[in-house]
């Protein structure tokens, strides 16, 4: 049987490792937040709930808040969380290059968004979703990037 010492050590071993497993997860986001966080207190008119991109090497799926307001980018997060990971609104000057891929592991096809100069990270959404903000917005607003950028 462990003692109540060695519960207390079992008990700062684990936190450390679902903290360390957070940071490394959220890193990206976090990097992101230096430059791009915002204070909106709502989300903007144009945007989908619990939305699934990729964000460097973290798959979130179906927990973010993905829009487009004013040229920019929005992206929150939709969990308990979301009181530390702050949104995000990127402005859509700050993609740097954008490719177009044909399998990416949670879509199909999709489009992967350089961040940043020198580039801060890349972030991977579908290409259902690029289409549906642009028809939303009212402006091909990525699919032009596309071409300029290329």
């Amino acid at each position: 049987m462990i003692n109540s010492f060695g519960q207390f050590i079992l008990f700062i071993v684990t936190i450390s490792i679902l903290g360390y497993g957070f940071w490394l997860a959220y890193e990206p986001w976090f990097k992101l937040a230096a430059f791009f966080e915002t204070e909106l207190p709502n989300p903007p008119e144009i945007f989908f709930e619990q939305r699934s991109f990729i964000l460097a090497a973290t798959r979130m799926k179906g927990c973010v808040n993905v829009g487009v307001v004013e040229q920019k980018l929005y992206l929150s997060h939709t969990s308990p969380l979301s009181n530390f990971i702050k949104p995000l609104l990127i402005d859509l000057d700050a993609i740097t290059k954008i490719d177009f891929l044909d399998s990416a592991p949670l879509f199909n096809r999709a489009y992967q968004l350089y961040i940043g100069k020198p580039n801060i990270t890349t972030l991977i959404l579908s290409q259902e979703l690029i289409e549906r903000l642009e028809e939303e917005y009212g402006e091909p607003i990525f699919s032009n990037k596309l071409g300029e950028l290329r």
